[in-house]
C-alpha cells in the first residue's frame, strides 16, 4: 500500500512539500479532537498550497487538511494543476504518533483531483510523521484502488442535446 523511506531519499521538492505540510500543521484548528493534520499540494508549477483540519463541535462539519489544501488549490486556479499532496498529523496528546493516511472521503477528493491534472492514479501521497522521523510515499491508485469516479457517471450526452435543440 505504502512504501516507508527515509527523507533523504525523496526529491528536494518532496521535500518541500512535505515540510510546508508539517509548518502549516500549527494552523491547524482541533479543539475537540486534539488531532492536527497539515497538508500541502504540489501543482505543475511547483507551487505549493496549504491547507489544515478545522474542526467543528457537529463533528461532520469539519474540514480535513487534504480537502482543504485541494479546495484552496481550485480556488486559486490549480484545481486541474495538482499533482501530488503530502500530509502531516500530530495527535496533541501522543506527539509521537505515526503516520496517518488520508481519510475515504479525502481519497476520493484527491482521486478526482489527479484526474483533472491528467495524472491519475500515479498522483504521489507522501505522509509523514510530525517529527519527518517517518515518512511512508504512496499513490492516490494504491490507496483507493477500486476508486468510483468521474467515468462511472459518463452519460451519452443526449440530456445536454436535447437542451440545446
Amino acid at each position: 500500500m505504502s512504501k516507508r523511506v527515509p527523507l533523504k531519499s525523496l526529491s528536494k521538492i518532496e521535500r518541500k512539500l512535505l515540510k510546508a505540510a508539517r509548518k502549516v500543521l500549527e494552523r491547524a484548528y482541533a479543539p475537540y479532537s486534539g488531532f492536527q493534520v497539515g497538508a500541502a499540494v504540489l501543482t505543475k508549477e511547483g507551487k505549493i498550497i496549504t491547507g489544515t483540519n478545522y474542526e467543528s463541535a457537529s463533528y461532520g462539519n469539519s474540514i480535513c487538511a487534504e480537502r482543504a489544501a485541494l479546495l484552496r488549490a481550485n480556488s486559486q486556479g490549480h484545481g486541474d494543476k495538482c499533482v501530488a499532496m503530502s500530509i502531516v498529523a500530530r495527535n496533541k496528546s501522543s506527539p509521537n504518533n505515526g503516520i496517518s493516511a488520508p481519510c475515504g472521503s479525502c481519497r476520493q477528493l484527491i482521486l478526482e483531483a489527479a484526474q483533472r491534472s491528467e495524472i491519475g492514479k500515479a498522483f504521489k501521497i507522501i505522509m509523514g510523521a510530525a517529527k519527518l522521523d517517518k515518512i511512508e510515499v504512496s499513490t492516490i491508485g494504491r490507496l483507493l484502488p477500486s476508486a468510483f469516479g468521474p467515468e462511472d457517471l459518463e452519460r451519452d450526452g443526449s440530456e445536454e442535446k436535447k437542451k440545446g435543440d
